[in-house]
Formats: structure tokens, C-alpha cells, sequence
């Protein structure tokens, strides 16, 4: 075989390969182009598809549950009201051996009883009632006044 005709049969396969390459390129351009997709259109997967209505499920379920808990609260706002009232806060204070002032003080502001602790143990210490603290287990509520509970946390039982 000539040179002239060995160059002749690389240059075609050339050609033909690179003539396969294009139209290749140009039918399979992507899976819009197979589904003729109307412009505007996104296409997605279906494992995504199916994440975002499970996304969509719990959405749902969540909104429901705030829609019915706005309904009750705003249907028993004034029940809600009326008993905030009539329940008085209670408390049991438990005085242990070796407690001061101060820690009744503090368990009683804690657990809102009085509204200040330092306000109470000004009135325990200018009434000298703070030596007279009693061991012991007492049920107070809020609306006991300070001198009522100083007169029940000092008298023995």
C-alpha cells in the first residue's frame, strides 16, 4: 500500500468518528430533550420527589397541630384566666437543723412565695425572730403575708 492511501483511510476514519461524536452530541442531549419538557419546567428526581412530600407530610401535620392548639387556647383563654385566679400557689417549706435567714429566704423567694428574699430576712432580723427559726416541715402559699409566715416558721408545732 501507498503512504497516499493509508493517509487517506486515517483521515476517514477521522471523519467518521468525529461525524459519530456530533450527532451523538446532538440527539442525547439530556433527558428534557427525550421528554420534549415545555420551557419552565424543572425536572426532578423521583427520590427527591418523594423527600419533599414527606417534607410536605410533617409540614402539614405541624401546621394541624398549631392550628388546633391556637383554637383551644384562643376558645379557653378565659377558662384559663378564670382558674389562674382561684389556684393559690403553694408551698412546703422543709427548715432543716443548722438553716439561716438567709437559705429560708432564698427557698421561699425561689419558690415564690415572697417576692423578695431580702426584704423577708430584713423583716426576720429587725423583728429578732431570727434565732427563733423552728425545725420543722410548714405549708405556706402566697397568699400568706411576711408576718404571717415569720409567725409560723417561729413557733414550734
Amino acid at each position: 500500500m501507498r503512504k497516499s492511501s493509508i493517509r487517506a483511510f486515517g483521515i476517514a476514519l477521522f471523519l467518521a468518528g468525529a461525524i459519530f461524536t456530533f450527532v451523538d452530541f446532538i440527539t442525547s442531549d439530556t433527558e428534557a430533550a427525550k421528554i420534549n419538557v415545555p420551557k419552565g419546567t424543572v425536572l426532578i428526581k423521583k427520590t427527591e420527589l418523594e423527600a419533599i412530600n414527606v417534607e410536605a407530610a410533617e409540614a402539614k401535620k405541624q401546621l394541624a397541630k398549631i392550628q388546633t392548639d391556637y383554637s383551644a387556647l384562643k376558645n379557653n383563654t378565659v377558662a384559663v384566666n378564670t382558674s389562674a385566679k382561684k389556684a393559690v400557689k403553694s408551698f412546703t417549706l422543709v427548715i432543716k437543723k443548722g438553716m439561716g435567714t438567709s437559705e429560708v429566704s432564698s427557698a421561699l423567694e425561689k419558690a415564690g412565695i415572697i417576692k423578695d428574699a431580702g426584704d423577708f430576712e430584713l423583716y426576720v432580723i429587725k423583728n429578732d425572730k431570727a434565732s427563733s427559726l423552728q425545725i420543722g416541715t410548714y405549708d405556706l402559699n402566697v397568699k400568706m403575708t411576711t408576718a404571717e409566715i415569720v409567725k409560723k416558721i417561729t413557733r414550734s408545732k
